[in-house]
């Protein structure tokens, strides 16, 4: 599972430059909005205190864990970090003892074991070697850690219709594209167990698409290309 180079790097230009457009403006509620439902989700098995090792990969401007204060242990990787680390608006919003590196998920670059909880929110469609991301998640995860992980999920009709934009590339941002069958071969595959699943359902998608003022929208309910948001608590075994 993976692409041409030249792939990978159009997907980062694309979120370089979404980031860019909405980086005089940006307001970072929406990390905390996504910290709060993480917490949620796993209070019954994890317990963040100031010793817990956070790491989240793909963590965008600013990230969940700016939003996890308890611990004191919070790392960050994106290999557009570099890019995000020059913006003020950024820089102002984030926690200042969240440590940030520019790295990509297959080569991540911490030791053996050391994470209790890793986040990653709508990444994997977006890296270059998805079975690689995978393989280092494992790696760095402690043997009774957990992966708090999302992921749009697609039919078969939704697959097919995918392909067909990824042909012309139409979605410039993202490469992969997953069915929910996908993850799961995935996580067997690294020794990650689902412990707990959640999903919104294709049909609320397809609703709240259809009544969208947004033209993309609207395109994606006619098309019946709705994705499926899926919402995983992953541990290693």
């Amino acid at each position: 599972m993976t692409i041409d180079k030249s792939r990978w790097a159009l997907a980062q230009e694309y979120e370089k430059e979404w980031w860019e457009s909405r980086s005089n403006y940006i307001d970072f509620d929406f990390y905390k909005h996504f910290a709060d439902e993480l917490l949620r989700f796993v209070e019954d098995n994890i317990n963040i205190t100031s010793d817990t090792k956070i790491l989240e990969v793909g963590s965008g401007a600013g990230g969940i864990l700016t939003y996890l204060k308890e611990s004191n242990n919070r790392y960050a990787i994106d290999p557009l970090e570099y890019f995000y680390e020059t913006v003020d608006e950024f820089s102002k919003q984030r926690d200042e003892s969240v440590k940030y590196f520019t790295a990509k998920g297959e080569n991540i670059q911490f030791e053996d074991n050391m994470f209790d909880l890793i986040i990653m929110d709508n990444v994997l469609d977006h890296c270059d070697k998805p079975t690689d991301v995978m393989k280092e998640i494992t790696r760095v995860l402690k043997n009774n850690g957990v992966v708090y992980f999302k992921q749009n999920t697609y039919n078969v009709w939704g697959r097919f219709i995918r392909w067909l934009m990824e042909k012309f590339l139409l979605d410039r941002g993202h490469p992969f594209t997953f069915s929910k069958n996908d993850l799961k071969q995935l996580f067997t595959k690294n020794r990650l167990k689902v412990h707990k699943y959640k999903r919104t359902g294709y049909f609320p998608t397809w609703r709240k698409e259809l009544s969208s003022k947004g033209v993309k929208e609207k395109i994606k309910a006619f098309l019946f290309v709705t994705r499926d948001k899926t919402t995983y608590l992953l541990q290693k075994f």
